[in-house]
């Protein structure tokens, strides 16, 4: 019992996050590939609101279609590793283009972005490589 409420309660909390950030994402997503219009506030929030109501229904029918829960678990353990290697990379674009030369050239800002980098880059492809079976140990 004590284990059904815990899948529960995990599996809730998943879903409220990502029902609430998954939409945000792809809404950014969309506004840099010039899909909307990023500078346009109710066109972002239209929207995020249009995602919001669309993907938890979407995701459901998925599930219904599939009835596969550890395949959906593994595409999204292998959109998160990708993500996070995504980051990394647009991170250090940032960097280069936006950030004030004086932050740049501080050598423990870089060192820490160059820290975080790694271990970013290190967890995006772990958690790829685990999807595939891949593990390092146990």
């Amino acid at each position: 019992m004590h284990l059904l409420f815990g899948a529960i309660a995990v599996l809730g909390s998943t879903a409220i996050g990502s029902a609430a950030s998954v939409p945000r994402l792809w809404t950014n997503t969309l506004g840099l590939l010039g899909v909307i219009d990023w500078h346009d506030v109710r066109s972002r929030q239209r929207t995020v609101r249009l995602l919001t109501i669309l993907f938890p229904p979407l995701w459901a029918v998925l599930f219904l279609f599939a009835q596969e829960p550890v395949l959906m678990v593994q595409i999204g353990g292998i959109g998160s590793g990708v993500f996070l290697l995504a980051v990394v990379v647009a991170v250090w674009q940032l960097r280069s283009t936006e950030v004030d030369r004086r932050f740049r050239a501080n050598r423990w800002l870089t060192a820490a972005l160059v820290l975080s980098s790694a271990a970013i880059t290190v967890l995006g492809v772990y958690t790829v490589l685990e999807v595939f079976g891949i593990g390092f140990g146990g």
